[in-house]
């Protein structure tokens, strides 16, 4: 039987450049305080990359534990107001966690994410700093202890460094992500990368047997062919009243889920309104029932320039010329880009990951809680049981790769 694998890859890079200026509690305790930050994040950006002109009918899939995690160890380099943009960017609140135990929380939270079994998992970070860059030691000493960093010193005038760098990211998504850099300037000071990889196969795979070709309804204008997998077994389901929304809950062979979400309506009303709160209402209310599930094969890649998102989430200053990273260097120093990329597939026997408009269909209408047929615009996350959301997104067109 063909393996059914997702596969979800983001790779986020903090790029530097020097800026010329006129010449405790245990960490386990703290857990669901970071991962409820972490998941408002994610909504908040997801709703940012939605309302750009540019996504309305594209797919959508990131990773914001990747983002977030990169921004928590930036913020390690960072003071003053550019340390507090970006830790209100990430939704941390000092009067409930502080500093410290948010990195030591991270820390935590990365070496139980890559001790998981039964699943292939991995997740980290890495810093390249300029060869000839006077940095505080300090700062790359916490990274590596609480974002599992490892550190390169290289030459960013150098081709080798571009091949290099993209290699790196190649094996650490597993071929799932590569050419992340095409060129690098001499004037760049460090490069700060943050990855995750996940692939799992699904607890009650799909029969290929069944999988078909079919109709799947991007608008009420556009129709696609996709390769459906059916299945019609005891599944967790659920039907939101709230947001007149079906979810289904697809279950891996360890402690994780894909979790799909089909609005009767239009897809963009359920992102307006979805929250953090919404999402977890749906994970404790899933139960089994037998119905009839028809999901897409999906096999897709992203990219993001996130430079304007994070300063419409107040994260601007670290941009400018006022940017404070004296923690991390004497020199001056701001972030000149920040890039994430995503991969996912999935099949009848899994899904690998390595990082929108919909418009009421004859297809979508049947009782709710009989039939999940996945052939208008849906959302998609992929979460740990702890409620950990290491990837989300929609999908509005799966023949677009």
């Amino acid at each position: 039987m063909k393996r059914s694998i997702i596969y979800f890859w983001i790779c986020s890079l903090v790029i530097f450049h020097p800026i010329v200026h006129g010449q405790d509690e245990a960490p386990s305790n703290n857990l669901p305080l970071l991962l409820s930050m972490n998941n408002d994040f994610g909504f908040r950006l997801y709703k940012a990359l939605t309302a750009l002109p540019e996504n309305q009918s594209k797919n959508i899939f990131f990773s914001p534990i990747s983002v977030s995690m990169a921004l928590s160890a930036l913020s390690l380099g960072a003071g003053g107001e550019t340390k507090q943009q970006l830790h209100q960017g990430i939704g941390h609140n000092s009067s409930v966690l502080d500093t410290e135990e948010m990195h030591k929380t991270y820390q935590s939270l990365l070496e139980e994410i890559n001790q998981k079994t039964g699943v292939d998992i991995d997740v980290g970070t890495a810093v390249y700093l300029s060869d000839t860059f006077k940095s505080h030691p300090e700062f790359f000493e916490k990274v590596k202890q609480f974002y599992l960093s490892e550190g390169f010193s290289v030459d960013f005038s150098s081709k080798e460094t571009v091949e290099k760098i993209n290699a790196y990211v190649k094996e650490k998504t597993h071929g799932k992500i590569d050419n992340v850099v095409q060129h690098l300037t001499s004037d760049m000071e460090m490069i700060l990368l943050t990855y995750i990889y996940f692939k799992g196969k699904w607890d009650m795979p799909f029969d290929p047997k069944m999988t078909h070709k079919s109709k799947f309804h991007v608008d009420a204008d556009t129709t696609v062919q996709v390769q459906m997998m059916h299945e019609e077994n005891k599944f967790k389901v659920f039907y939101d009243q709230h947001l007149s929304t079906k979810v289904l809950a697809l279950d891996y062979n360890d402690s994780f889920s894909m979790f799909l979400a089909l609005p009767d309506k239009s897809i963009t009303d359920l992102e307006a309104a979805i929250s953090r709160q919404d999402f977890e209402k749906w994970k404790n209310s899933v139960s089994k029932r037998k119905v009839d599930v028809s999901v897409p094969k999906l096999s897709l890649k992203t990219s993001y320039t996130l430079n304007e998102i994070l300063k419409g989430m107040g994260m601007h200053e670290m941009f400018t010329g006022n940017a404070n990273f004296t923690r991390l260097s004497a020199e001056g120093l701001s972030v000149s880009k920040v890039v994430h990329n995503a991969a996912l597939d999935v099949d009848e026997e899994g899904t690998t990951a390595a990082a929108v408009t919909r418009i009421m269909v004859e297809s979508c209408s049947y009782n709710p809680m009989h039939y999940f047929i996945f052939d208008c615009p849906f959302m998609i996350f992929i979460v740990d049981h702890q409620n950990s959301i290491l990837f989300m997104g929609k999908i509005v067109n799966p023949a677009e790769k």
